[in-house]
């Protein structure tokens, strides 16, 4: 019986810290496909010694981008992965004992996803569970500003694996890591805009609530409080990023209120 092919998909922007250990991660596939949005480091050339393909696109968006990285396989399983991320042993053996007879009723599957924050494991971010191992003619794409995400296109269609994701497990970005306030910044007024046109608006009692709530959600329910300091600075920025969302929410609406 033959065995099924599998791409990976990378999408890079300067990651010269983490390439190398994503691409030997995917060691297995068939190929390894890599679209870079304009790297300035050693990226390209680290990626190069790796690929089946290395294309330069310019950055068309979260979603937009590895739906490209995905058209670009030759096999129609892709696993798409980002560049700072790693495929544990476990996740690729489980990807390889999957047959034809198993995907022939599947067009997803999710996998967790192990977070790391200035080197540090972050327990309260599990399961985190990603829709990576798609059929990209049979998965669907919903348009997300924050998070890109793949449905299969009936609910039955779809299976978890239990093999992990290791995000940033490589990274030297330290306390960057933690303080993603560029990267959030560029994207909140997006988040806001799609928010805004969905029906969501910003009320007072968002801004009283909600933030308390994420912070107990994650230092609480979901055991920060085991990792110490390290889980309650966590848990904090889970409550700064549901503060901001909501605020360039309602600040989003005086805009169009004013218009």
């Amino acid at each position: 019986m033959a065995m099924p092919k599998f791409s990976v998909a990378i999408c890079s922007m300067n990651a010269a810290d983490t390439i190398r250990q994503a691409c030997e991660s995917a060691s297995f596939a068939d190929e390894i496909i890599i679209v870079d949005s304009g790297s300035t480091d050693a990226t390209p050339e680290i990626a190069k010694q790796y690929a089946s393909k290395f294309v330069h696109q310019p950055w068309l968006g979260f979603t937009e981008q590895k739906k490209c990285s995905a058209s670009l396989c030759s096999n129609d399983w892709v696993l798409i992965l980002d560049s700072d991320e790693e495929i544990s042993p476990k996740l690729a053996q489980q990807i390889q004992s999957l047959t034809d007879e198993q995907l022939e009723k599947l067009d997803v599957l999710n996998m967790p996803r192990r977070n790391y924050v200035m080197g540090r494991y972050v327990r309260a971010w599990d399961p985190d569970m990603q829709s990576r191992l798609i059929h990209r003619d049979r998965a669907v794409w919903p348009d997300e500003t924050l998070h890109d995400a793949r449905l299969p296109s009936h609910p039955s269609r779809v299976k978890n694996l239990t093999g992990h994701l290791e995000h940033k497990k490589a990274s030297a970005a330290d306390f960057a890591d933690y303080f993603s306030g560029s990267r959030m910044d560029a994207r909140l007024m997006k988040v806001a805009k799609q928010m805004y046109e969905r029906g969501k608006r910003a009320k007072f009692t968002d801004f009283l609530f909600r933030p308390s709530l994420a912070f107990i959600k994650f230092f609480i329910l979901k055991r920060g409080f085991l990792d110490g300091t390290f889980g309650f600075i966590i848990a904090q920025k889970a409550a700064s990023s549901v503060q901001l969302k909501y605020a360039a929410l309602w600040a989003y609406q005086q805009q169009q209120r004013n218009q």
